[in-house]
């Protein structure tokens, strides 16, 4: 008989620290949240056939800052309200359009993975940090890049869909891990 020593799991990192917080508090998160990723939209540079924004850079936020239930119920929310709303770029409403379901459709697996990334302490240090944006990065123009070829085929998905946003997202990953960093060294403990 081996006595084994339990392997302590990484520590969560989600600086707003919500766990157990009453549910009114939680609801007024996500509707900041929800603020956050409709300015996030109207913040663009002119593109075609996709403008490129700072939606993902909200997503991502959204994720790490709240976790994977509370990430992926903002993000619902705010696709929900974008049906009717112009709450997306260039103040256009979910149903006008098409050309970006597939990233649209990804945002929410993205605070999904982020959320749970963060949780098991993979955004409190920089380098893990970058690996988790990316990735959710990656899906992003995964099912986006896959949808718009559907639309104009996918060799223009993927000029016109990809190569002219990895600069930008480049920088808005940084931007995240930056941000990410800056909250763990001036929130106190969780």
């Amino acid at each position: 008989m081996s006595i084994e020593t339990p392997i302590a799991p990484a520590q969560a990192y989600v600086p707003l620290r919500l766990a157990g917080r009453p549910l009114a508090l939680k609801a007024v998160v996500v509707l900041l949240g929800v603020a956050f990723l409709t300015a996030a939209s109207w913040v663009q540079v002119p593109m075609w056939p996709v403008p490129m924004t700072m939606q993902t850079f909200a997503v991502l936020m959204v994720g790490a800052l709240c976790g994977w239930r509370l990430g992926v119920a903002t993000v619902l929310l705010w696709l929900a309200l974008s049906v009717p709303l112009p709450l997306l770029s260039e103040f256009k409403t979910l149903l006008m359009v098409a050309t970006t379901h597939g990233y649209l459709a990804a945002f929410p697996i993205m605070a999904a993975f982020v959320g749970i990334m963060a949780e098991r302490g993979w955004t409190a240090r920089p380098i893990p940090a970058a690996l988790t944006l990316l990735v959710a990065e990656v899906t992003c123009f995964t099912l986006g890049v896959a949808w718009l070829s559907h639309v104009i085929g996918f060799d223009k998905a993927v000029a016109f869909g990809l190569v002219p946003f990895i600069v930008g997202d480049l920088v808005k990953t940084a931007l995240a891990v930056a941000l990410l960093t800056v909250f763990r060294r001036t929130l106190p403990a969780q």
